[in-house]
């Protein structure tokens, strides 16, 4: 291969790296696995949510994302409109976000709705890319009561019972 052919895979394979960290974070909180979101951070990794969520290490906004989500119905993150720039061992990435949970409030059903942005510093350390920073800017939320339609699917689960670990580790 030439040097730009090498130098062109081996930037896609960086992006896509990246790209698959970012969702696992997302599939990390949804399932409220603690280990998977400790895994996308590096031991320094710093967290921004704001002053008045969270602000410090990285791998501890996981375990509190992940204690507030117990309390809920049920949640669910998307990610898209996702950008990286890479800069050698080091990378900036911008991912828009959308996160929708619901849980009971006074005895109605609510849906929380968030659109934001993660803005991430990332470090690639020994050959594992990881996050170095986040800051997630809020774009803005909503609080609504819902009524939900019959659920005609298999049962989602916050945990390794979720239908999806079996297909992942090639179980089904």
């Amino acid at each position: 291969m030439t040097d730009t052919l090498t130098r062109t895979v081996a930037d896609l394979a960086d992006k896509q790296a990246i790209r698959d960290l970012i969702y696992t974070y997302c599939r990390a909180v949804d399932r409220i696995d603690v280990p998977l979101g400790h895994s996308v951070w590096h031991d320094d990794g710093y967290a921004d949510y704001g002053p008045e969520y969270y602000q410090g290490p990285g791998k501890g906004v996981i375990d509190k994302i992940c204690a507030s989500h117990r309390h809920l119905l049920s949640h669910s993150h998307q990610v898209s409109n996702t950008l990286i720039e890479l800069h050698g061992t080091a990378a900036g990435s911008e991912a828009y976000v959308t996160g929708t949970m619901r849980v009971e409030r006074d005895g109605k059903l609510m849906q929380i709705g968030v659109w934001g942005r993660y803005l991430d510093s990332w470090e690639k350390r020994d050959g594992y890319w990881g996050l170095k920073r986040r800051t997630v800017v809020f774009d803005h939320q909503e609080i609504r009561e819902v009524t939900p339609p019959q659920n005609h699917g298999p049962a989602s689960a916050r945990d390794e019972s979720d239908p999806s670990y079996a297909v992942l580790r090639g179980l089904t």
